[in-house]
This record gives C-alpha cells, sequence and structure tokens, in this order.
C-alpha cells in the first residue's frame, strides 16, 4: 500500500491564485460594463437618428406648406370695409357678429372679441383703427374661424394667428372690415381711418332707437365727401318700439334724397332686394338693412350682400416703383423693427431694397424689406392694394433703426424712384360748413392717405375761374416735411 503525502503549499502561491482570479473576476466585469455602454450608446444613436430624420420631414413640410400657404394667400383678393356711425350704434358688435358667426348675448359678447385695448373693453366704445377680416368660399358664403367660437374673449397671440390663418386657407377671397371710432373727440381718428385704409365701401350704421345724430350726419358728410360708396345698417330693432324705428326710417330717407346726398334709398326686406341692390350698385340707390344682432333678424341679407361685393379701385400692380405707405409701427423680439400699411403702387417683394422716409431732415435711408406677412399669413409678393407687414432692418451694419425712427405716414420706396420731400403744396379746397372765418395763417389738420398733419394757410387766392365754390390756398406744413 503506498501513501501520498500532499505537501502543503506556500502561503504565497494561494495569494497569487486568489489574485489571479480576482482579475478574471474583474476583467468579465469590464468587458460586460463595456458591453452594455456600447449597447446604450447604440440606442441612444438610433434614437438621435431617428430624432433628426423626424425633424427633417417636419421642416420639410413645414416648408412646403409655407410656401403653399404663400401661393394661395398671393392669389386671394381683398376687399376692405369701413363702418362708421355714432358711437352705442353698434359698429364693434356688427362686426363681432359678422367675422365670429356668432350672435350677441345682448351684454357686449360679440364686440368684446374684436376690441384691441383693454380700455376699450371697459368702456364698451371703441377708440383705435383696427381690422379684422372674414373669408368668402367659392360658393360665396362666409368662412369663419373655429378658433373663436365657443371660447372666452381673451384670445392669445397664436390662437389669433391660427384663426386669420385658417379663414386665408379656406377662402377664396377675404373681406377686411375697418372698425372705427364713433366718438366726437376720436373724429380725426376717423377720418385717418377713411383716408388711409383705402376701403372701397363704407358701412354707415344708426342705432334705430337713437335716430339720426349729429355725428352721424358728419360721419356721412366724410363719406361723401371721400366719394366712397356706402350701404346703411340699422341696428337693435328688436328693442326699439314701431314708431321710433319709422320715425329714423322717414329722416334718413329725407337726408339721403336732399341736395346735398343725392342718393335714392331702397330698403331691403328680402334676398330678392338684396340681388336688386348688387345688380345696381354703380347707380344712385343706397341699400339699407334692418337687423338685430341678438335675434339674427335681417343679417342674412347683409352678409348675402357683403358677399357679392367686389374691389372697387383699380391699383396699378404692374408698376415698376414700388410705394408702401406705412400705417403702424412695431417693435418685435427676435426680428426687429415692423411697419404695417398698404402697397398702393406696385408689388413689394421680400428681401428686395426699399427708401424709407422721409426723415425729419426731409432725406430717405436705405433699408431691407426682409419678411412679408399678409392677414398674419407668410408671402413672399404683396401686390398693389394689399396690405401687409413688412420686418425692416438697415443695410449698414453699423446703423441702428429704432421703432421711434419711424412714424406713421411715412412710406417706401423704390430705390431708383429719387423721391423729393416738401414743406408746402398748393390746393384747392371746399368748405362744406364752418364756423368761424377761414384766412390767412389759418392753421387745419391735413389729412393725405395715411398722413395727418398740422398746417397754416399761408396764401388764400380769389375765387377760381371756374366759377365753383372754392378756394385756391397754399398751405406751409408746421412739423416735418411730407413726400
Amino acid at each position: 500500500m503506498v501513501t501520498r503525502i500532499q505537501q502543503p503549499q506556500a502561503p504565497g502561491s494561494v495569494a497569487t491564485e486568489a489574485r489571479v482570479l480576482g482579475h478574471q473576476k474583474q476583467n468579465v466585469s469590464l468587458a460586460q460594463e463595456h458591453e452594455a455602454l456600447a449597447q446604450e450608446h447604440e440606442a441612444l444613436a438610433q434614437e438621435q437618428a431617428l430624432r433628426e430624420e423626424k425633424k427633417a420631414k417636419t421642416q420639410t413640410r413645414a416648408e412646403q406648406s409655407s410656401e403653399d400657404g404663400k401661393d394661395s394667400n398671393s392669389n386671394v383678393h381683398e376687399l376692405r370695409i369701413a363702418t362708421v356711425g355714432n358711437v352705442d350704434s353698434g359698429k364693434s358688435t356688427l362686426i363681432g357678429i359678422l367675422t365670429g358667426g356668432e350672435l350677441d348675448d345682448g351684454r357686449g359678447k360679440a364686440r368684446a372679441k374684436i376690441f384691441a385695448r383693454r380700455h376699450e373693453a371697459e368702456s364698451g366704445r371703441t377708440s383705435t383703427i383696427s381690422q379684422h377680416i372674414v373669408g368668402v368660399n367659392g360658393d360665396g358664403k362666409l368662412v369663419h374661424s373655429n378658433t373663436h367660437k365657443g371660447k372666452g374673449v381673451n384670445l392669445t397671440t397664436a390662437a389669433k394667428y391660427k384663426a386669420w390663418r385658417e379663414v386665408m386657407a379656406q377662402s377664396k377671397s377675404v373681406i377686411s372690415f375697418v372698425d372705427l371710432a364713433g366718438h366726437e373727440k376720436y373724429l380725426k381718428t376717423t377720418i385717418g381711418g377713411l383716408t388711409g385704409t383705402f376701403p372701397d365701401y363704407a358701412c354707415l350704421v344708426i342705432g334705430s332707437n337713437m335716430g339720426i345724430t349729429k355725428m352721424t350726419k358728419e360721419h356721412l358728410g366724410v363719406v361723401l365727401a371721400l366719394k366712397i360708396p356706402f350701404f346703411v345698417v340699422l341696428t337693435k330693432i328688436d328693442i326699439c318700439p314701431e314708431n321710433v324705428l319709422k320715425r329714423t326710417r322717414q329722416k334718413l330717407f329725407k337726408i339721403l334724397k336732399s341736395r346735398y346726398a343725392k342718393k335714392q334709398p331702397f330698403l331691403v326686406k328680402n334676398l330678392g332686394d338684396v340681388q336688386t341692390c348688387v345688380k345696381n350698385l354703380s347707380s344712385k340707390i343706397t341699400p339699407i338693412f334692418t337687423l338685430s344682432a341678438v335675434t339674427g333678424e335681417g343679417i342674412k341679407e347683409l352678409e348675402n350682400y357683403i358677399s357679392n361685393l367686389k374691389p372697387r379701385q383699380v391699383w396699378d400692380s404692374k408698376a415698376q416703383n414700388v410705394e408702401f405707405t406705412i400705417e403702424e409701427t412695431f417693435n418685435v423680439t427676435g426680428v426687429g423693427v415692423v411697419v404695417s400699411g398698404n402697397v398702393t403702387r406696385g408689388r413689394l417683394v421680400a428681401n428686395s431694397r426699399l427708401l424709407l422716409g422721409p426723415f425729419s431732415d426731409g432725406g430717405f435711408k436705405t433699408v431691407l424689406g426682409k419678411t412679408l406677412q399678409r392677414k398674419r399669413c407668410p408671402v413672399s409678393v404683396c401686390n398693389a392694394g394689399e396690405g401687409c407687414a413688412v420686418a425692416l432692418r438697415l443695410l449698414k451694419s453699423k446703423d441702428t433703426l429704432k421703432r421711434s425712427d419711424v412714424r406713421k405716414g411715412m412710406v417706401l420706396l423704390d430705390p431708383t424712384s429719387e423721391p423729393i420731400s416738401t414743406m408746402s403744396f398748393e390746393a384747392d379746397v371746399l368748405v362744406l360748413h364752418h364756423p368761424t372765418t377761414i384766412k390767412e395763417n389759418y392753421q387745419a389738420v391735413i389729412h393725405c392717405g395715411n398722413v395727418r398733419q398740422t398746417a397754416k394757410m399761408v396764401r388764400i387766392a380769389e375765387k377760381n375761374k371756374k366759377g365753383k365754390d372754392g378756394e385756391e390756398i397754399k398751405t406751409e406744413n408746421l412739423n416735418t416735411p411730407k413726400d
């Protein structure tokens, strides 16, 4: 029998073997960690690739949508209707129900959606010039935005943009309502709106329970002097007694038939009468509508009438020299100075060089019209007779353009037009009614397009040779030169 005697191992060899085993286990765990990290990095890379692919597709769709929007919005024709009338006659409420597609509740729900200022919402009276749109589709029906329906009165800026873009996308043509002030102290603002927004038609709104007031006659006189075709809307017939409505209607007929107005009033009672008025737009017939914003009586006839109206003014879109009149100025974060107004001649193209002025010294500065928006939709071209907003930037990098440098009444012109500003001009004046004597050094406010400027009459000539009532005068601006 052989017995094997196992020799004891040295302590050092045991420790070495333990360290080797420990290193092997550590290497295995490190390899597993590296493999897990590699898989995680691969998953992140795939996720990033998918995200970039999705972003690229979204951007492509947005660019295509923007280009399609530019092309479609450029083909949408615009009709402007200015609303005038005495304070509290229901002008803003009428625009609210026509553009919103919902009736009023009798407590100011419709008008609250279109007020542009907080104090207007608090007082219920318009004091500024604001524009609101409603579309007309191929069937002649009005197109309203679903954003306003069933919503509160305080819409965000994004919601307003969405509402206007919905209307523009679904419409063949668009009607822009110009909401003007009715109070006597805002008469200059109303006159500026009638001369500066270039309306095709005017809507004279009369509260049937209030009758013909002083400001009603004043607004009617301005519309007649500017030779703007108009129609009349008698509102609030649901709360007006029959005898008061009859008296208001008789007085209105008398004024329209007078030798000053020389119009033929026509009371619209049904859709057949609407077609009669549409066929005789060029005649002296003045349609008169009676309606209620609460019950909806007479709304259908008015909507049918305005949807059949066509733009009255003829604009020169083929002119080489573009002319853009500035109405409002804004300072947009991340964009800079933005001006809004109307193209009165030629075609305004995005990313084009323009002359801005005249400034206080009578000069002009070269600017770049970066981007255009028409009715809150991006466009590449804006034709004569259309309103839009333009983002401006000075060409010289050292110079900065501030909002305070740009005023209402300034213009954007083609660089090749070589404009000349002036401090005086001659004009023929016809005085309709004035309580005091007009003589030399008399100061008056001149309204010419978007320009509202105080001027002094330095010379009054004799009666003109044609024998008509009027005087030839020479005036001087008291502030800044005009183009």
